[in-house]
């Protein structure tokens, strides 16, 4: 997959250039493997992978829901998938055969499953559905764990802090809650927005957390001491990605203005605008050497972009 050794930064912002695109019908979401040797696409038309090489057909198909894909997951060991879908249905996949057969299929919400995240041991997986519900699975077991309840609406999106102790969510409501991973489940509420939340991100260290808000704005939200809260204008009609660089340094976003924003997490100030969709941009997903970001838009292309 490297194209380049060089991992995007800020001294060569000003050389990314896109390396080609693919075709995939109605793209929700973009994930890389942990050792970033795959590239999975997830949308309408199930789910794309590209293994050790970008462009052209995918390596590997995968169509086990019978509607479109909503969210997508690698274990933190590399060896398995996870998928969601508007059939209300969750799959795990392993990676080790050359099918990337199913292995199990995990019920429980009562409509569309929107959100996953693993937990960074890989015991657990975590998924938010338009129920407004967070489900907590174990993966040895093969069955729900524990059944979350703190929203108002639809669950967009959930991710588990680095040190795999607190879980945090966010969706329709506005609403972005913190939930200890232990006997009780105890929620805090991190900050209420006036307008629905559509994906969170966690900075690697845990030291931050991004927002993308349906009103344009990026909200950044300590969780370590020493930090203050931040909010800007980012998009205009609203952000729907985002993505932090593996070092912490770079948030990339993308939106309804159809551009990808690299920010300067220290300072926020916008580092470059990528323009190559003529569609909002909505999904964003760094390599984890920093080599690569890769974007999925609206119009049905994900693009490759790395420094030249």
């Amino acid at each position: 997959m490297g194209l380049t050794p060089q991992s995007i930064s800020r001294d060569n912002v000003n050389d990314l250039r896109s390396f080609g695109a693919v075709r995939f019908g109605w793209i929700s979401r973009l994930c890389w493997s942990p050792g970033g040797d795959m590239l999975a696409i997830a949308g309408g038309d199930g789910i794309a992978l590209y293994v050790d090489g970008f462009g052209g057909a995918p390596t590997i198909r995968l169509r086990a829901h019978s509607a479109p894909v909503k969210d997508i997951a690698f274990s933190p060991n590399g060896e398995g998938l996870a998928s969601c879908g508007a059939d209300a249905t969750i799959k795990l996949y392993a990676l080790a055969r050359k099918d990337a057969a199913v292995e199990a299929t995990l019920t429980g919400h009562s409509g569309s499953v929107e959100a996953l995240a693993f937990s960074p041991n890989g015991e657990l997986l975590a998924s938010g559905g338009a129920d407004a519900s967070i489900r907590l699975w174990s993966i040895a077991a093969g069955e729900q764990v524990a059944a979350l309840t703190g929203h108002a609406d639809e669950l967009k999106s959930v991710a588990f802090a680095a040190d795999g102790r607190a879980l945090f969510s966010a969706g329709r409501d506005g609403a972005i809650l913190r939930w200890d991973i232990e006997p009780g489940f105890k929620s805090e509420v991190l900050g209420v927005h006036g307008d629905w939340i559509r994906r969170i991100a966690l900075e690697p260290a845990s030291r931050w957390l991004a927002a993308a808000g349906r009103d344009g704005r990026i909200h950044l939200v300590p969780l370590a001491a020493g930090f203050e809260s931040r909010s800007w204008r980012a998009h205009a009609g609203g952000v729907d990605a985002l993505a932090f660089s593996p070092d912490g340094i770079l948030l990339a976003s993308g939106g309804r203005d159809n551009v990808i924003r690299l920010w300067d997490l220290a300072s926020g100030r916008e580092l470059r605008a990528l323009r190559s969709h003529s569609h909002p941009v909505l999904a964003l997903a760094f390599n984890p050497t920093g080599a690569m970001l890769a974007a999925g838009a609206g119009d049905n292309r994900v693009t490759l972009w790395a420094a030249s």
